[in-house]
C-alpha cells in the first residue's frame, strides 16, 4: 500500500473518533447510539438480526442493548406482520429526540471546524469529497 492510502485512513479514523467524542457519549452509550441510528437507518426493515449485520454485533450484544433501549423508552418492538417470530423495531418520539440531538451536536462541531480551519474554497472542496466516500462504501451490486 502507498503511504497516501494509510495516511488517509489514520485521517478518517481520527475524524471518525473526534465526532464520536463531540457526541458526547460514553463508550457504554456509544453501542446504544449505533443501535438507535441503525433502527432509524433500517426503517421498517429493522429487526434485531439487521441490526446485528449492519453494526457488525454479536445478537446477544444487541438483544441486551434492545432490552434496555425499549426499557427506557427510546425503541418499541412490535410483531413482523406475516412471521411472528420475528420482532420489528422502531424509535419513540424521545429516541428520534436523542438520534437528533447527538447528530445535532457532529454536525455542529464539523461546521464549525471547518468554518474555523477551512477556506469556502477547501470547504466546498470537503464536500466534494464526501460524495466520493459516498460511492466507496455504497453497496456493491454484483
Amino acid at each position: 500500500m502507498s503511504p497516501e492510502i494509510s495516511q488517509l485512513r489514520a485521517q478518517l479514523t481520527r475524524l471518525a473518533r473526534r465526532l464520536r467524542q463531540e457526541a458526547r457519549n460514553d463508550p457504554a452509550s456509544w453501542a446504544r447510539m449505533l443501535v438507535i441510528s441503525a433502527i432509524d437507518r433500517l426503517g421498517d426493515a429493522a429487526t434485531p438480526s439487521a441490526i446485528a449485520r449492519a453494526e457488525d454485533m454479536r445478537s446477544s450484544q444487541v438483544a441486551a442493548l434492545l432490552r434496555d433501549l425499549a426499557a427506557s423508552g427510546l425503541v418499541l418492538r412490535r410483531p413482523h406482520g406475516i412471521d411472528r417470530r420475528m420482532t420489528r423495531l422502531a424509535l419513540t418520539a424521545a429516541g428520534h429526540a436523542i438520534l437528533g440531538e447527538s447528530r445535532h451536536r457532529r454536525d455542529a462541531w464539523l461546521a464549525d471546524a471547518m468554518a474555523a480551519h477551512l477556506t469556502e474554497e477547501e470547504r466546498g472542496r470537503l464536500l466534494q469529497a464526501g460524495l466520493l466516500l459516498d460511492r466507496l462504501v455504497a453497496p456493491t451490486v454484483p
